[in-house]
């Protein structure tokens, strides 16, 4: 069932984003790319993985051991090379706004490179996985026997170094550009959290004797704790998308190290016995809880996604979502006595911007002589009068700019 549902949602984000145009962004061609991977791995690694390992036999011949394995790292390596590219993707959106963001074209042709070196790192899967048959021992000198699909290295060292290799470009490198990223836009939003809060409270200094205070005041309050709450939502996914990934794949990869590094085999030994062997338990566990972070991926980077569940929406009732505004046909707009909703962006030709408090409309003059007298007000009572200048700042607007 778990399957199934899992296969589902990814195919369902792969319906939504190719149906819709305004779905295919370049953050959205990763996710399709993140879809896919997992996908692989729902088609492939849930059936064969659980079978394999319960029955230590392999069934499914000489050419499957040497592609399953090279697919399922292909898939692995996609996943994580695409989770970099979206905080990249993010980083440069946010963090750095005047360099030239990545296209759609520029997102294709990163998603050949990222699949290209995928398949060229993990060609050694395909290489040196073999099929190996034991027979039946007489004697009972070998404590099993059937076929296994096992890797065969020229040498340990060789095996080792492969190892390493792929836990640094599996894990470490995506891990720490996304820490990176994600940080470093985490304390961008904060910044320009604050900075938005400032403004307001520079507004509501500059308009608090108008004849709306109160209207104004009481939505004022309404768009901090607005800001606020979008503010620590943002924070929490930013968070859980490095804590997630961390979590999941660090098990696996330390696991793996230690089996790989270890000299005398005997260090997930219980107790010392060579028949409490726990390595092979503690690897299917690690392989099994990293493959949550697929579980995860979707929600994270999908249906979080506001407008991406509008589109789901669309998609499953043909309808959008219905907007909390409600506009008349003169332009205006009905709203509760006590609120301050936002209004439709004016045509260009638009010649007066009306700025509508619950019935109460004032124009931009208007607003300016208001700010001039408190600024005349502040000035004579010998107080600074800096923040009259960010208040004007952000309540005058331009042609096509709207106060909300």
């Amino acid at each position: 069932m778990s399957r199934r549902w899992l296969l589902s949602r990814k195919l369902f984000i792969i319906f939504v984003t190719m149906k819709y145009r305004n779905m295919q962004t370049v953050q959205n061609i990763f996710i399709l790319n993140l879809a896919a991977s997992d996908i692989v791995i729902c088609l492939i690694s849930l059936p064969i993985t659980p079978v394999t390992n319960i029955y230590k036999n392999w069934y499914f011949g000489a050419l499957m051991c040497r592609m399953i394995p090279w697919v399922q790292g292909v898939s692995i390596f996609i996943c994580t090379f695409s989770l970099g590219a979206i905080a990249v993707d993010r980083y440069i959106l946010v963090v750095r706004p005047h360099t030239p963001p990545i296209t759609k074209r520029g997102a294709m042709f990163l998603t050949g490179i990222l699949w290209s070196v995928s398949i060229i790192v993990t060609y050694p899967y395909a290489y040196y996985m073999k099929e190996e048959s034991i027979p039946a021992d007489d004697e009972n000198l070998i404590p099993m026997c059937g076929q296994f699909c096992t890797e065969e290295w020229p040498n340990p060292y060789t095996r080792r170094a492969y190892t390493l290799v792929v836990m640094i470009g599996q894990f470490v490198v995506p891990f720490l550009l996304m820490a990176f990223c994600y940080t470093t836009i985490f304390s961008k939003l904060r910044n320009r959290t604050k900075v938005r809060l400032r403004k307001m409270d520079a507004r509501s200094v500059a308009l608090e004797s108008s004849c709306f205070q109160k209207n104004f005041l009481d939505q004022q309050g309404k768009d901090r704790q607005r800001i606020l709450m979008q503010s620590k939502r943002t924070t929490n996914i930013l968070v859980a998308m490095v804590v997630i990934f961390g979590l999941t794949w660090l098990p696996h990869n330390v696991v793996s190290l230690l089996i790989e590094y270890d000299e005398t085999q005997k260090f997930f030994h219980l107790y010392g016995r060579d028949d409490l062997d726990i390595s092979y338990l503690l690897n299917l566990f690690t392989h099994s809880f990293a493959m949550t972070n697929n579980v995860a991926n979707p929600v994270l980077y999908a249906w979080l996604n506001p407008k991406f569940r509008d589109y789901v929406i669309r998609a499953i009732t043909g309808q959008r979502q219905q907007s909390t505004r409600v506009i008349s046909h003169q332009g205006s707009r009905t709203a509760p006595p006590t609120s301050t909703t936002g209004v439709e962006r004016p045509s260009k030709n638009t010649k007066k911007k009306i700025l509508q408090f619950s019935g109460f409309t004032a124009t931009n003059s208007m607003l300016k002589k208001l700010i001039e007298n408190k600024k005349s007000s502040i000035q004579e009572n010998g107080q600074t009068a800096l923040g009259t200048a960010s208040a004007y700042e952000a309540v005058e607007f331009g042609e096509n700019d709207v106060f909300v």
